[in-house]
């Protein structure tokens, strides 16, 4: 069934979607599962097979994951892009950064949903990833800070398909910037630029942001949006929603 559904959902589309998801999630059942009744096979040389790996398809959380999938990802040219705070939060486990790097998988970053991870904090999600790889390798210098702020970045526009536009500041792509005040007590001793970004930074420290050329935030202030009336009418909202529910 499950490859019956893949076929469909790979076939030619209008150009509205130029890449298609697959969320990968095999987690601490599946895992037990597998002990009791024998290791399942893996599953995404099956999806080789089946023509469903490609560069134009990028695999979400890819978790539990064994060399033998990690091998078919790579050689399919597919991406994985990683939420570590909520894999975290609903037990999926511990990303394998350092094993899909090393394979030549293009690895992204995202805080997926903010119902779970409880936020957008992308300088938190950096954090996270290399705490994480750190900790697995027992080497607190085996993922480093710049390479982290790649994957957060341009690593992450690739595993979308659009670093050709967006990810890193070259002449005829989007002016897309995030200028980061580094006169903030928590970035007062200011040293090398990606260890301060991915190991101290917070949002609150971010000054200006430009998208395509479109100053969205200035001097800590967003400016497309009015936030008071974006509040009360997100606060209307949740009130109509529960009333509809009858969870007063």
């Amino acid at each position: 069934m499950e490859q019956v559904f893949g076929r469909r959902t790979a076939e030619p589309r209008p150009r509205l979607a130029r890449r298609r998801h697959r969320r990968n999630r095999r987690g601490r059942c599946q895992r037990l599962s597998q002990r009791l009744r024998g290791r399942a096979a893996p599953r995404h040389p099956a999806l080789a097979k089946e023509n469903l790996l490609a560069r134009d398809v990028q695999c979400i959380h890819a978790i539990w994951v064994t060399p033998e999938e990690i091998r078919a990802l790579a050689s399919a040219g597919t991406p994985v892009s990683f939420s570590p705070y909520t894999e975290l939060r609903i037990g999926f486990g511990f990303p394998q950064t350092g094993e899909f790097l090393a394979a030549g998988v293009t690895v992204g970053l995202s805080v997926d949903t903010t119902a779970l991870s409880g936020n957008a904090d992308m300088f938190a999600i950096m954090k996270a990833i290399q705490n994480i790889e750190n900790s697995r390798s027992e080497n607190e210098f085996k993922l480093p800070a710049r390479r982290v702020l790649e994957l957060a970045t341009i690593e992450g526009a690739r595993s979308m398909g659009v670093d050709d536009r967006v990810g890193s500041l070259e002449a005829g792509k989007r002016a897309d910037l995030i200028m980061v005040n580094t006169r903030e007590l928590n970035l007062a001793v200011f040293s090398e630029p990606a260890h301060m970004l991915v190991e101290a930074a917070q949002p609150s420290n971010v000054d200006t942001v430009m998208v395509d050329g479109r100053i969205l935030k200035r001097r800590g202030r967003m400016t497309a949006i009015d936030v008071e009336q974006t509040v009360s009418e997100a606060s209307s909202a949740l009130a109509r929603v529960r009333k509809r529910a009858g969870w007063w």
